[in-house]
């Protein structure tokens, strides 16, 4: 049963991709009036808050974890996934979505609004960050993109003092639209999305762009022919093979000189134990236990930072994802995870640095 029908608050949930402003839109909503918890079996956090709104009615609302699309890839997504699905069972299923988009990023961020209507719940979209996308020169027509998709769109800046005011007031005349899907719920057209189901959503999205925004946050003349580049069949594997190529180089080049310095610190550190202490199971305890073992996993750890410096630097400047794009093209797999596979990429290759450098043992 909806917490509409009983004495509880109406529970809303904030959804959205992450790095979207959905936890600074929480923050405007609730302000202090906040809590912060694990979900039960899982480290994961749970913040819940209330407010009023402007009608005077008590909400509760939920911040959920980002995600990117509904199939689930990390414990994270799993628990907004099943909260949303209502599947958790920890969890009242929320009465009303909220939907938060980076209005700069619209591209992105609409695959999960398209397949979050897939649901059958009541959604606000609201596109944060609108005056960002302004400095931009992005021009979006809410009332165009809330008549596509069939939802209120509320245009929010989540960061400014009556930011979120339109928000509240939209929220109020959602909860008339609540209680009548809690009467007459509707049927859930949600399953888990196959690679064809992916690039519908896609196209759905390059046509809602098409109608309702213009100049989308296209990126700068100068990426766009960079990423001509990066992306090419051929010369974009050839630079990539290049960048991997000098970046493990460098790993080993880089951390040869403080990988030695600890190889000597360790073997001093040896030689005066076993010059102090006399004879005995004591001495062969810190000399051929302890201080070998763990000098034997320090000396590793400058091709670490080295690794984790480029890692870094890689994905700070979008060449991860550009990366795992390109390794990928097939389409299969959700291109909003690029950035974490090409991470996996290069630490499964980090990963066998310590195997490369150690010489075989038994």
């Amino acid at each position: 049963m909806s917490v509409l029908d009983s004495a509880l608050p109406p529970r809303i949930a904030l959804v959205g991709n992450p790095n979207c402003g959905k936890t600074a839109l929480f923050n405007a909503l609730t302000g202090s009036r906040q809590k912060v918890a694990n979900y039960p079996g899982v480290t994961v956090e749970r913040k819940i808050g209330h407010f009023v709104s402007p009608l005077g009615r008590r909400v509760q609302v939920i911040d959920l974890p980002g995600t990117y699309s509904l199939r689930a890839r990390s414990p994270d997504e799993e628990v907004t996934r099943d909260v949303v699905l209502g599947r958790f069972s920890h969890e009242d299923s929320p009465d009303l979505l909220v939907c938060v988009a980076d209005a700069t990023n619209l591209r992105l961020n609409l695959r999960l609004v398209v397949e979050l209507k897939r649901l059958g719940r009541p959604i606000i979209l609201a596109l944060n960050m609108m005056d960002a996308a302004e400095k931009r020169g992005c021009r979006i027509d809410a009332a165009a993109l809330s008549a596509a998709l069939g939802v209120p769109v509320v245009p929010t800046v989540a960061i400014r003092r009556g930011g979120v005011q339109p928000l509240l007031e939209q929220i109020d005349g959602a909860m008339a639209m609540a209680a009548d899907a809690a009467e007459n719920p509707a049927p859930c057209g949600w399953s888990e999305p196959s690679s064809r189901d992916l690039r519908a959503y896609h196209q759905e999205v390059e046509g809602l762009l098409a109608g309702c925004v213009a100049n989308a946050g296209l990126p700068p003349l100068a990426t766009r022919r960079v990423d001509a580049v990066l992306l090419h069949p051929v010369f974009g594997l050839a630079f990539l093979f290049l960048v991997l190529f000098l970046m493990f180089q460098a790993v080993f080049a880089w951390a040869e000189a403080p990988m030695n310095l600890i190889d000597g610190a360790v073997s001093g550190l040896k030689d005066w134990v076993a010059a102090t202490l006399p004879d005995g199971a004591l001495r062969s305890l810190l000399t051929d236990g302890i201080i070998a073992g763990v000098g034997s996993v320090v000396i590793f750890l400058p091709q670490i930072l080295v690794l984790f410096f480029f890692i870094l630097v890689l994905e700070a400047t979008g060449y991860l994802a550009r990366a795992a794009f390109l390794l990928d093209r097939r389409g299969g797999r959700d291109a909003a995870s690029d950035d974490a596979a090409g991470e996996a990429l290069l630490r499964g290759v980090g990963d066998r640095l310590p195997q490369a450098e150690g010489p075989p043992t038994g």
